[in-house]
């Protein structure tokens, strides 16, 4: 084992960049003196506020001139051990490193003088901490505090992660050449902040939940900020995973906190006092920010993801995670994640609780993975699953969607193939009648999803996903079918791209609608005030989807709209569930964010199931899910628990 601050040099070498003499600064002084007056100018020009707080000095000399953007490539680039090098950049109190391991390569076991944060980017290592071994993939994240000992063997293929150091690891920033002695202060007092990790953890970062770091925009009329932020931190650095809107702006600001930032994915111009400069995740530009440099964000088409680290760890912050894990654990316990309760499906859809059971379909596709969404459909069924977890098919070869329980207790079926809504034994399987299969004399095309209204109502998606290449209907539409009397269009061809999911509030006053994909409708679940007679009216956007980064850098634009919303279920308190890509999305009945249930496996639809109804059942591709939560569905015809 080896103390990090004896790390021997005999195995170490320093591989500096050709660009390095470019980064050599003599001191911190002189290069704060570089800009302060700029920046003095400009706040007193904008009139910018800030908070004020006392941040502890160090002696760490900077390589990174503030305010100046560099690609990682231009950064100090240093070997630890045999096929294990880091890209290095540091601010006074903290050292970002992008680790790279070779396959099967190994860092020595150190015991370590700083804490440090590492979140896994590709690949995967066995890591040694103390007597423990823990197994890190993509996402995972670790905290380890000061004494700790540690060690790495990286997986098959290999290992990247990022690894931030607090205090600024002395015997790395002197193999990047800093050149500072042993003596010098690179430690700080306890700030008092309780880290939000535990240390020795293995923690997943998709299962932190997302802050608004901004206000909403107030020209919008959903009530959600452009800028989020997955935080973590320890007791002297914060780590924020931030994602920010395509096009939108982050105004400019200041804050007493050292922020060390790079780009991961898409690009922006980053406004540094009195210029902009182009930051781009391909190229991984990166850019100390000392603590009260003005700066502000323009993001560009594809919006962008950054890391920013702060030091010390931002007061602020922790105040909008906490206000907004508030929120969630209204609705989910600390602690509590979704179990795999069934597997074995090629596309699972339309999920339904009814008398102790979840029902659903299986759709089969032949490799919708890779775009072939061809169906085989005598492999299609339709699932009854206990609660335990057993199922079988209790209807086969049709290839049915969503489900929602008739006032009868029977299952309403969309045989989406079949260009009708059925009504279906959920015992024996057999079809008892034809519900909807016209309207206005016309065929359905292909019914996806169905909501029923208080009055009996079936509200009716038709997004026309089937594979027969002359349709019936103008185009993508909802329909109506009154309890009594004739089906009729409530939402025409051209209002959406691919209307999918469909939800009423449990007052039964508004209706929700999601767009899948593209344009109209873009990544937005759409409200309508519902009438008596079930016509709809005063369109308007009630809340903006969260996008994955492969979906956002698309390059065409059309395709950056993919959220994949799909099913929809509501609570008792109004709160909206939406199923898509990024997880199980939920927004209060205002269309503000409540939190986002991240799930292993995409999850296409979600229903309200369980004894106390209280249970959120997830079918995804080849699984079902499920997560106890604090709250209770609310459907409509009730009694069918």
């Amino acid at each position: 084992m080896i103390p990090s601050k004896q790390h021997p040099a005999t195995p170490v070498r320093l591989a500096l960049l050709s660009l390095l003499p470019l980064l050599l600064i003599s001191c911190a002084g002189e290069q704060l003196e570089n800009w302060k007056a700029r920046n003095a100018e400009v706040v007193k020009k904008n009139n910018i506020k800030g908070r004020e707080r006392k941040v502890p000095t160090t002696e760490v000399k900077l390589k990174q001139e503030p305010g100046k953007v560099y690609e990682s490539q231009q950064l100090p680039k240093i070997t630890i051990a045999p096929g294990v090098t880091a890209t290095a950049a540091w601010g006074a109190g903290s050292l970002l490193e992008l680790l790279e391991m070779e396959k099967e390569s190994a860092y020595p076991e150190q015991t370590l003088n700083e804490e440090l944060i590492t979140v896994v980017q590709e690949g995967s290592g066995t890591y040694t901490v103390g007597d423990k071994t823990l197994e890190l993939t993509k996402d995972s994240v670790l905290y380890l505090t000061p004494g700790t000992k540690r060690g790495i063997k990286a997986g098959p293929n290999g290992l990247k992660s990022i690894e931030v150091f607090s205090p600024a690891r002395l015997d790395h920033l002197n193999l990047a050449g800093a050149g500072m002695p042993e003596t010098a202060k690179v430690g700080f007092p306890d700030q008092g902040v309780t880290p939000s990790l535990e240390p020795g953890k293995v923690h997943n970062l998709n299962e932190v939940q997302w802050t608004a770091i901004t206000k909403p925009d107030p020209s919008q009329p959903y009530k959600q900020s452009h800028a989020h932020s997955r935080l973590v931190w320890g007791k002297n650095a914060m780590l924020s995973f931030v994602k920010m809107d395509p096009k939108s702006t982050f105004p400019l600001h200041i804050h007493p906190e050292d922020q060390l930032m790079i780009c991961l994915r898409g690009s922006m111009e980053e406004g540094l006092i009195d210029a902009r400069f182009p930051m781009d995740g391909t190229k991984r530009h990166v850019v100390l920010q000392p603590g009260g440099m003005a700066h502000s964000g323009h993001l560009s088409e594809y919006g962008a993801e950054a890391l920013d680290v702060f030091w010390p760890v931002r007061p602020d912050y922790i105040e909008f995670y906490e206000k907004q894990n508030a929120r969630y654990r209204e609705v989910i316990a600390p602690g509590t994640q979704p179990a795999k309760v069934a597997e074995g499906f090629t596309f699972s859809e339309g999920p339904t609780w009814l008398k102790g059971n979840l029902y659903f379909s299986d759709m089969h596709f032949r490799d919708h993975r890779k775009g072939d969404w061809s169906s085989d459909l005598k492999r299609s069924r339709t699932i009854r699953m206990a609660p335990d977890g057993k199922w079988k098919a209790m209807l086969q070869g049709m290839q049915t969607n969503g489900t929602i329980a008739s006032k009868g207790g029977n299952l309403l079926v969309c045989d989406m193939f079949g260009h009708r809504v059925i009504e279906v034994d959920p015992s024996s399987g057999r079809v008892l009648k034809t519900v909807l299969d016209k309207v206005d004399g016309k065929a359905v095309d292909g019914p996806n999803d169905l909501v029923m209204d208080l009055k009996g109502g079936l509200y009716v998606t038709d997004p026309q996903f089937t594979p027969d290449k002359t349709k019936s209907m103008p185009g993508t539409q909802v329909y109506y079918v009154p309890p009594d009397g004739k089906p009729k269009v409530v939402i025409g061809a051209g209002e959406y791209a691919m209307p999918n999911g469909i939800e009423i509030s449990p007052d039964g006053k508004t209706f929700y609608v999601n767009n899948t994909w593209k344009t109209p409708g873009e990544n937005f679940v759409w409200a309508y005030d519902v009438s008596e007679d079930g016509a709809l009216s005063n369109k308007r956007k009630f809340a903006k989807l969260a996008l994955t980064p492969d979906v956002l850098s698309k390059p065409d634009p059309s395709d950056r709209f993919n959220s994949q919303a799909d099913g929809m279920t509501v609570d008792t308190d109004g709160r909206l569930y939406v199923s898509t890509l990024s997880g199980v999305q939920i927004f209060d009945a205002k269309g503000e964010t409540v939190g986002t249930i991240w799930c292993p496996q995409f999850p296409v639809s979600c229903t309200f199931g369980g004894p106390n109804y209280d249970v959120l059942y997830m079918v995804g591709e080849s699984s079902a899910w499920s997560i106890q939560t604090k709250v209770k569905g609310f459907r409509v015809p009730e009694g069918m628990n």
